[in-house]
């Protein structure tokens, strides 16, 4: 695969190769495991970082991963960024489902919690229940273009329901993105761009809640870090990359002791 970087602008190739270690990244020869705590920046993105190198925006790559339930795999980036395609993780989901999968020997993993985890800062958190699969998220924007909006889902058809869903971003933060050395790649190609009450992009909106199923998108991106699904009720409000990082790592901290019969 080849693309811009939404924040670098760089042009980056990409290349998934079969593996057996976890979800694990390349870059330079620099091997950049894909789990919570290698993350290392959560500004507007999910990055990582081992040995000196960083792979930035990855949670949409995750996120396809999740999709199509892919635990282990060997990810070789040409530059600092995973490239950006349209905005959505339906390139990645599409291009990963064309090369297909193969199944490896043993059960397959699944984190189930030994009780309620949960995350919070400021008017923005995330819950996590023991109990069967499902994600219920809420956003709010002063903008009439996004506004309220909630959304269930249930872990079924992702390539239809949640893959297609574009990152998004408000016109007036541009500039102070920009000079952070952020969104440089940015364009209506690869993002969903609101000025004031309306949406810039002339083909309009995937979904009249694209905001929020893009939201979905980057949780289970972020969330597959731990390498597993994770089988819980989640409620997310207002949250962001570093609240749904902190929540995996939560839930690390709640599983491992119950793993080692201390709980």
């Amino acid at each position: 695969m080849e693309g811009i970087g939404l924040h670098s602008g760089g042009r980056i190739s990409l290349l998934v190769r079969p593996g057996q270690g976890g979800i694990v990244f390349v870059r330079e020869g620099v091997i950049i495991p894909g789990t919570p705590e290698n993350v290392v920046d959560t500004r507007l993105n999910t990055t990582l970082g081992s040995g000196g190198a960083t792979i930035s925006t990855v949670e949409h790559f995750m996120s396809a991963l999740y999709g199509l339930g892919i635990t282990d795999c060997e990810v070789e980036v040409s530059g600092a960024e995973m490239p950006a395609f349209d905005g959505s993780a339906l390139p990645f989901f599409s291009l990963l489902r064309q090369a297909g999968a193969r199944e490896i020997p043993g059960e397959a993993p699944e984190i189930c919690l030994p009780g309620p985890v949960s995350v919070e800062e400021g008017d923005s958190w995330i819950k996590a229940d023991p109990g069967g699969f499902g994600i219920s998220y809420e956003i709010a924007f002063s903008s009439r273009a996004i506004g309220l909006q909630r959304y269930h889902y249930d872990g079924t058809d992702y390539g239809g329901r949640i893959a297609p869903a574009r990152t998004f971003g408000m016109l007036r933060d541009v500039d102070a993105m920009r000079a952070a050395g952020l969104a440089l790649g940015g364009s209506l190609e690869n993002a969903v761009v609101v000025d004031k009450d309306r949406v810039l992009n002339p083909e309009g909106l995937r979904f009249a809640d694209e905001f929020i199923r893009h939201k979905v998108l980057d949780l289970l991106g972020d969330l597959w870090l731990l390498g597993a699904p994770l089988i819980a009720r989640i409620r997310a409000c207002r949250a962001s990359h570093r609240l749904h990082v902190a929540l995996a790592r939560a839930v690390l901290d709640a599983v491992r002791p119950a793993e080692r019969g201390l709980s």
